[in-house]
């Protein structure tokens, strides 16, 4: 899967527009323009989370691609429109764009190209934007987009905009209908909502795939160590969104090899009174120092709300207890220690 980026200039320069490929391992611009691009078959939005709804509408994109050989691309936002227009108001996201890449490029999709959202962009009328970006610079041969999906300046392009446009232009239009999961609407706002209120079985399924907790590890107070139970400190996103307080069996992996953890979310009130939101887990089987080092959890089960012990002795036989459900978890999960 290639990534590119894309910048708007609204300087009256002959070139409004500028793309450079995007290094995924470092996630670093190589600065060159790229040359015009083949024809293609494309979806455009947020895409947070990447959860069953938007798979819907990229596995669509991906078929009609293939059915006519041609290239597969979805253009994406970053950063999330509303953390732009609307930061005092602006959701916490399910997914960074490290994350969203990677559940990009699991699905199959050929090219990724990332759009840096401002101000003047957002300023576009969405026939502009079809002209400018979809036509002149990615040579669109279809469109496929949800039932409800507004773009442009403010949301005001819909599907009938898309389909008047195409037969100006020759390209197709195709719409994917509402998903439902038991009969309630698939969206990211759902999704958010079952994360905060401690659902992840739900916010899962609607995901179709774990919630997943990424950063950098961070240097604690090195407790969990001195109570036999050595944890990586995670330091997220400030906009990303951290599910309900409890511990939590979550998987991630090493060097190629999987490991079971236990992730406590919360302000760990056995052992502080400090109110700063934390999450740690504790990588059972692992050995070794993972700071200054990139980590993925994915969200399993959730296995309890947190909890105040009146000692370290009562914690530390609950921790004993909180891995043996998790053991037991990972043996469901294929997870070998």
């Amino acid at each position: 899967m290639q990534v590119f980026r894309l910048s708007y200039n609204n300087d009256d320069s002959d070139v409004p527009f500028h793309f450079e490929s995007f290094d995924l391992n470092n996630q670093k611009g190589l600065r060159h323009t790229l040359q015009k691009k083949s024809k293609c078959v494309l979806t455009l939005g947020s895409y947070d989370g990447v959860h069953l709804g938007h798979r819907e509408i990229i596995e669509e994109v991906i078929r009609e691609a293939r059915e006519k050989s041609l290239k597969s691309v979805l253009i994406t936002f970053d950063p999330h429109p509303r953390l732009v227009l609307a930061p005092e108001s602006r959701p916490k996201i399910l997914t960074t764009l490290s994350e969203k890449l990677a559940h990009f490029e699991s699905l199959g999709l050929d090219e990724i190209v990332v759009i840096r959202f401002t101000r003047e962009f957002s300023r576009m009328r969405a026939d502009e934007f079809v002209r400018k970006v979809l036509i002149d610079e990615l040579q669109i041969a279809g469109v496929v987009i949800g039932y409800d999906h507004g773009f442009g300046k403010d949301r005001m392009g819909t599907i009938e905009t898309l389909k008047k446009l195409s037969l100006e232009h020759g390209f197709f239009v195709s719409m994917v209908e509402e998903q439902n999961l038991d009969g309630e609407h698939v969206s990211s706002s759902s999704i958010r909502k079952a994360l905060e209120s401690g659902d992840l079985r739900i916010a899962n399924r609607m995901l179709k795939s774990p919630y997943c907790l990424s950063g950098l590890v961070i240097e604690g107070n090195k407790l969990g160590r001195r109570i036999g139970f050595p944890t990586a400190n995670l330091s997220l996103l400030p906009e990303k969104l951290i599910p309900k307080t409890g511990v939590y069996f979550a998987e991630t992996t090493v060097l190629g090899k999987k490991y079971a953890a236990a992730m406590n979310i919360g302000f760990r009130p056995s052992v502080t009174s400090v109110s700063e939101l934390r999450v740690e887990a504790h990588m059972i089987g692992y050995e070794g120092d993972l700071y200054g080092k990139e980590l993925s959890f994915n969200l399993l089960e959730r296995i309890r709300d947190e909890q105040k012990f009146p000692t370290i002795d009562a914690l530390k036989d609950q921790i004993q207890k909180d891995i043996k459900a998790i053991l037991e978890y990972s043996d469901e999960y294929h997870i070998i220690q």
